[in-house]
């Protein structure tokens, strides 16, 4: 009897953690924060839980009729022991040189097999941007690093005891070390500083009044969210201008953001929109990214037994261009 209730015991925390692996096993997890952000959604749980320390993106495109290739671009996620990202970077191509190559006449036992020929092929001068993330003790980022060649912008954030920012600094920087990776702070000017204020509007909705260095107030955001306490709205109204920035999210039963809604009159009309579609182990599938009702991008992703992206391919219909890229992991 003892053993059978033993047995029933294990049973049943193997169905707990069954249910539970669907929350929190899987690489990326799309967020009303991150929806329109250049950057994957990475599930900083479940890269702690893996010992994830890198994960390296091999690129490479392909037009449609014509043969995929690799150009050498990349992109690089690293991350600390607490699944958090550290270090962010990705190389674009700014300039293509097109070479002329000879090649000899192929001589075998004295006898000519092939003769020599020329032909062309492109090299690529790459640019590299970089940006690095520090953490306080309460794994709250206190400081942004962006590098682009020799120019360097840092953000620096001050926290409320609930874990707000209060204030951001934003600085251009100078780096008087020889080497890139090993930054040491020379010159410092401040572009801008900004600080917050938050009032509870409601049960689930609060105010956060933005103010510049002279502690005027030029944006007032109005943040909502469910019961859940997920995002459904995140509304911008500057204060001396007509501008407004509006944000709307919605979620499936699970849970789970299903599409993302962002509309703007700052540049004209502008209307984004990001929707998103799960298999059956409740990992990403399908996202589509749309502007203006025009659908730019459709992007595929490929999940392995273990709800690890190993790869996803990214479908431009204007262009009629494939963005094939493999995730390579560093434990």
């Amino acid at each position: 009897m003892k053993i059978c209730h033993n047995l029933l015991y294990v049973i049943f925390l193997a169905l707990t953690f069954f249910y539970k692996l669907p929350l929190i096993s899987q690489t990326l997890i799309p967020t009303a924060e991150a929806a329109f952000e250049s950057q994957l959604p990475f599930n900083n749980e479940y890269i702690k839980s893996q010992k994830i320390k890198s994960i390296t993106f091999d690129i490479i495109d392909k037009k449609d009729l014509q043969v995929a290739e690799d150009k050498g671009l990349l992109t690089y996620y690293e991350f600390n022991p607490n699944g958090l990202l550290s270090r962010f970077y990705t190389t674009s191509i700014i300039k293509t040189i097109q070479k002329e190559y000879h090649s000899e006449a192929v001589y075998r036992h004295r006898k000519k097999i092939s003769n020599g020929h020329s032909y062309t092929k492109n090299e690529y001068v790459y640019d590299t941007i970089s940006t690095n993330y520090f953490y306080n003790e309460n794994s709250l980022l206190k400081l942004k690093r962006y590098n682009d060649g020799s120019y360097y912008e840092s953000y620096y954030y001050d926290y409320s005891t609930e874990g707000k920012i209060e204030k951001e600094r934003r600085c251009k920087e100078t780096n008087i070390s020889e080497s890139k990776t090993d930054f040491k702070l020379g010159g410092q000017y401040i572009i801008s500083e900004e600080s917050y204020k938050y009032i509870i509007t409601g049960k689930n909705q609060y105010k956060k009044i933005c103010m510049n260095n002279e502690g005027r107030s030029y944006k007032e955001i109005i943040f909502t969210s469910n019961d859940n306490k997920k995002a459904i709205s995140i509304n911008e109204q500057y204060t001396v201008a007509w501008i407004t920035q509006n944000s709307n999210f919605e979620y499936n039963d699970k849970g789970q953001l299903i599409k993302a809604t962002y509309k703007s009159n700052s540049n004209g009309e502008l209307e984004q929109i990001r929707t998103y579609e799960y298999d059956d182990n409740d990992c990403l599938l399908n996202e589509k990214q749309f502007k203006n009702g025009t659908l730019l991008n459709e992007v595929s992703y490929i999940t392995d037994a273990t709800k690890k992206v190993t790869s996803y391919i990214i479908r431009d219909p204007k262009n009629k261009s494939l963005r094939i890229v493999k995730l390579l992991y560093n434990y």
